[in-house]
Order: C-alpha cells, then structure tokens, then sequence
C-alpha cells in the first residue's frame, strides 16, 4: 500500500495585505473570552492595554455554560496534600502530577479573588459553603445558584474586566491567522462581522480559544468550541501537545 502523502497547511487562510487593512494597536492580544482569556487579560492590564478578541458575544463560551461545581481548599480541617492525593488518584495516572500541585496551589487564592470581584457562591457572604463529591475526601466544592457556577465565574470576570482597565473587548471578531514575521508573533488577522479584516498588532498574543467538542456529532458544548486556536497555532508554527 503507498504511504498518504504528507498534508499541506497553508500558512494563511485569506489572501490579504496589512499595509491596506486597518490597524489596531495594543500591548497585549487575548484571543477567548472565557474563565481563561479574561483572567490573563485582566492579569495583563496591570502593565498595558490589552484587547480581547471573541468570536459571538463576550460571555458566549464553555466557561458560561459550565455546570457542577470549582474544588478548592478552602477550610482549615483540609489540606493541599489531601486535595492533590484525591486529584491523582481520580486522574488514574494520567495526571502530570506538576501540573496538579501548581494547580491545587493556586486554587484557593483564584477563589478568594473571584470573591473578592463579587463572585456569589452559594452560602453566606464572603464564606461560600463547601460540598464533599465523588472523589474528593473532604468538602472543597464551590457552586453558585446551584449548578450555574460557570455563568458566575463568567459574570464576576465580566465584570472585573470593565472597571475602568484598559481592556477592550472585540465581540463578534473571529480571528483567522496569527501575523508573524521571522517566527515571531506580532498579532492576530482579525474578521470582524461588521467590517472584514482588520490586523490587530501586539507585543503578545495569547491564546485562550477554548477547546474543540463541536468537530464531534455528540457534545454539551456551545457552537463556539471548534478548536480555531488550535489551528491557527499550528499554522504558525507552534509545537502542540496532549491536545
């Protein structure tokens, strides 16, 4: 049998020249709007402008439509070591067992902060009531108005990220290729529905696209999930891993 012959991306999707197109300027480029892009993009604002670049409104994104509840320490008769033993324990030795402590490390202080932006989880103010789920052998998890602890997050990060920063937000703005030159990131080829390309040129780009459930005919994801950051990465020349 004769071997499939290579497949060859195009490096660009869309013929295009920037010299022609408009241009906005930013410290920063975020591209998502969920749970992950506005975090870095409120993070990035403390040195710069940033603007972030979504393709359907801001908030339509896996983070708002994420249900069940957040794991944290969050108790004195807890323990970081109990919540990391719990998470690799569930993870069946597919956990990148750095990756799990940096993460458990770090989640009460996320927690704090998102209450400290108003984040309501359930219970009293300031003091969010923790439940005990599958896998876990103390109560840690967080919800808010019961199984809409995603919407929250969403609307607390929101929120935060129109306080008067300098954080725009690019609704309805897909982004198509990632502009490079000589292997370096300068910014992002941007569609926006109002007004066809415009190059958005940035001293970093961030990617925070979401994942890619939508490519399967069985998913709880919302439309917006089909994996461009993946690709436009790809494209550009980045190494992707454990995708």
């Amino acid at each position: 049998m004769n071997p499939l012959p290579p497949i060859r991306t195009p490096r660009y999707l869309a013929n295009f020249d920037t010299r022609k197109l408009p241009s906005l300027f930013t410290d920063t480029l975020v591209v998502g709007s969920g749970v992950a892009g506005l975090s870095a993009a409120i993070g990035a604002a403390k040195a710069g402008t940033v603007i972030v670049a979504t393709k359907a409104d801001a908030g339509e994104c896996n983070t708002q439509y994420a249900q069940g509840g957040v794991a944290a320490v969050m108790s004195a008769t807890d323990s970081a070591e109990s919540h990391i033993t719990d998470t690799l324990k569930a993870g069946g030795g597919l956990c990148v067992e750095p990756a799990v402590r940096k993460a458990v490390a770090d989640a009460p202080r996320r927690v704090q902060k998102l209450i400290d932006w108003g984040a309501l989880f359930d219970g009293p103010p300031g003091t969010p009531r923790l439940a005990q789920e599958g896998g876990h052998s103390a109560p840690r998890i967080l919800h808010a108005d019961g199984d809409a602890t995603g919407k929250e997050i969403e609307r607390t990060l929101l929120h935060a990220s129109a306080q008067g920063g300098p954080i725009t937000i690019l609704e309805h703005a897909f982004v198509v290729d990632l502009l490079t030159k000589e292997g370096v990131c300068r910014g992002a080829l941007i569609h926006a529905n109002a007004g066809g390309f415009i190059a958005v040129w940035a001293q970093k780009t961030v990617l925070a696209s979401g994942g890619a459930a939508r490519l399967y005919r069985e998913t709880t994801n919302p439309e917006v999930a089909t994996g461009d950051g993946v690709a436009i990465a790809y494209r550009a020349g980045a190494a992707i891993e454990n995708i």
